[in-house]
């Protein structure tokens, strides 16, 4: 499963225990980041769905000056998000990027200055969810906004590289965006902990971890 959390949950339930096997990225190669734009990008990648908290990202930008917002990919809300995004008159403070091809990604995300991640706490799946998008921003060295649930908690806890909000509010996700934009300190400490965690949450490290599980098989 996805994570020790849910591993622990179905493990009591059935009582046999549950490997846990992450869906964490191949290591790039070490270049310089590439600058898409003149202003820092918050960047979120993914489906365009609800329970996201896309809604509050966009509102967010109403009052944030000097950064942009990119939303790479489709879903059930690309057209009430773009209608948001209007009626707020964004302009260019907001892109959506469409469906995006993996490749795409690889040039796409490095060149991020904050990664976003946001889940309503809509019942276990998502609160105990780990997404893969985590992993993607720790392995471009951007440090990323997600939400105080168990399994960010628990990564926080071996490398602080996320900014964890214990609630969902266009308020709450200003004020951590502003924390990034505006405390250097603070977002030079949690690039170079994603700089040292990314060497171990690569798909080098975890596919040990399958092949150990293939073997007791």
């Amino acid at each position: 499963t996805v994570g020790p959390a849910l591993a622990g949950i179905f493990q009591e339930r059935y009582g046999i225990p549950f490997a846990v096997i992450r869906n964490v990225p191949v290591p790039q190669e070490d270049r310089p980041k590439p600058r898409l734009s003149a202003e820092p990008i918050i960047f979120y990648q993914g489906a365009l769905n609800e329970g996201r908290g896309l809604e509050y990202a966009i509102a967010a930008m109403k009052n944030i000056e000097g950064a942009q917002l990119w939303l790479a990919g489709e879903g059930d809300l690309s057209i009430q998000l773009r209608e948001q995004a209007q009626q707020l008159e964004l302009g260019e403070k907001v892109k959506f990027l469409g469906f995006v091809q993996p490749h795409e990604l690889q040039q796409l995300t490095p060149s991020a200055y904050i990664g976003l991640n946001l889940l309503e706490n809509r019942g276990l799946s998502y609160y105990y969810s780990l997404a893969n998008k985590a992993f993607d921003y720790v392995q471009a060295a951007v440090p990323s906004i997600q939400m105080a649930f168990p399994e960010y908690q628990a990564l926080n806890r071996q490398y602080e590289v996320f900014l964890l909000l214990e609630e969902l509010s266009t308020a709450s996700v200003e004020t951590a965006l502003r924390k990034l934009l505006d405390n250097h300190q603070l977002y030079q400490r949690l690039q170079d902990n994603c700089m040292l965690a990314r060497e171990n949450w690569s798909w080098d490290k975890e596919e040990q971890v399958l092949l150990d599980f293939y073997r007791r098989i």
